[in-house]
């Protein structure tokens, strides 16, 4: 079978983002069973393409070029996100005229799903990353992000097979867009068994250390884990959190962006910000040792679908503190293999923080009953039965169209 997968970006080991971790870890066990696998995306250096990543050209034809610029000086333009599509579509039909693809896997993003089915003719398997109407947040309210919303929504009523890794997500979303596609299934992302020395030790962690591995965001609760710390230092002065991730900004009740230090300062005294070791974005083979010296790794996110961040850090056997919000709660069991905070209740999360390291060996439990449950749900080769079961009904449905 050959597999045509839209990323994001390319290679995993330059961006930190779920879709491309995901496509890589399904894709090395679809190439381990004799699959073609092929990548499409719009974000790859020269020395990465190849014969199976392939970019999409950004490229717009004059006529084009000059519809949106024409466009673009009237009030309210919007960017057409449907271009992006048909350069995905385009790119996809060269790659089948060389070597035919069997089965596309995209996301759901801008809708761009229908418009590469329309333009390919191929059976495609839309699976839900992040939609926009769960995603989004304050940005939902704004033009760009309503419009977002309706292009998704209508592309999903177009789409037969529709795949998600969280059922809490799945559930919202036929819900939202009334959707009625002949298939809608829950598959857990895939992820890869960490190596052992890899795996947290209580001995080998500072039992003082917090971690977060996020963005600086609403979303991701970036401004969250700030406020439980500066709750947290007033019972323990010598706790110390260590952030990792991009500062995107959160917005002030004035409507004022903030970015990370300015946002500490309205917190923190001057001694209470050296307790912050704020490291920005860094890339994704440093994560792991930072997630062994940490005694907690925290999860705060507003919404999330099924974090990497929890699930890397599970699988390290890492005690993991979570906000249950989304699908989260589908993959930290609560006093088992991790501790869940209520969705916005701040005073609950400090609760569970001071819990973990007040118990350390009850920590640590939890941290491999982690691991355990993490190697059996999300074991590559049983995901990919359950994928490959989705594509071939895919397949057969549009020979039998």
């Amino acid at each position: 079978m050959h597999i045509a997968f839209y990323s994001p970006a390319w290679p995993p080991s330059q961006h930190s983002n779920g879709i491309i971790t995901y496509v890589d870890h399904l894709g090395t066990e679809l190439r381990r069973r004799g699959h073609k696998v092929s990548i499409l995306t719009g974000v790859v250096d020269d020395a990465q393409l190849g014969p199976d990543v392939h970019r999409v050209s950004t490229s717009l034809s004059t006529s084009k070029r000059i519809q949106r610029k024409l466009a673009k000086m009237f009030p309210g333009w919007i960017e057409d996100t449907s271009t992006w599509g048909h350069l995905i579509g385009e790119k996809i039909n060269e790659l089948h005229r060389s070597e035919p693809v069997d089965v596309i896997e995209i996301e759901e993003s801008f809708g761009w799903c229908s418009t590469v089915r329309r333009i390919t003719a191929l059976p495609l398997v839309v699976k839900l990353h992040g939609p926009a109407f769960l995603d989004l947040l304050d940005e939902a309210a704004n033009e760009s992000g309503q419009q977002k919303i309706k292009a998704e929504g209508k592309a999903l009523q177009q789409m037969n097979f529709i795949i998600s890794p969280s059922a809490n997500t799945l559930a919202e979303t036929l819900k939202h867009h009334r959707l009625q596609p002949a298939l809608a299934q829950t598959i857990p992302n895939p992820m890869v068994s960490a190596e052992k020395s890899d795996l947290w030790a209580l001995e080998n962690c500072d039992r003082k250390t917090l971690l977060f591995v996020g963005r600086f965001d609403l979303r991701k609760g970036g401004d969250i884990v700030l406020q439980a710390f500066k709750q947290l230092l007033l019972a323990d002065p010598e706790l110390k959190l260590v952030f990792v991730g991009p500062d995107r900004g959160v917005t002030n009740s004035s409507g004022d962006l903030l970015h990370f230090d300015d946002y500490a300062d309205t917190l923190f005294s001057a001694p209470e910000k050296a307790r912050v070791q704020y490291l920005g974005k860094l890339p994704p083979a440093q994560i792991p040792e930072m997630r062994k010296r940490a005694m907690v790794t925290l999860v705060t996110s507003r919404w999330d679908n099924q974090p990497n961040t929890a699930l890397e850090a599970m699988m390290q056997s890492c005690p993991v503190v979570a906000v249950d919000a989304g699908g989260v709660g589908e993959i930290v069991q609560h006093q088992s293999t991790g501790l869940l905070a209520r969705h916005n209740d701040l005073n609950d999360l400090c609760d569970q923080i001071s819990f973990m390291l007040d118990n350390p060996q009850r920590a640590a439990e939890m941290g491999c009953a982690a691991r355990r449950v993490i190697s059996e749900r999300h074991a590559a080769r049983t995901l990919a039965d359950a994928t490959l079961a989705v594509y071939r009904q895919a397949i057969a449905a549009a020979e039998s169209a």
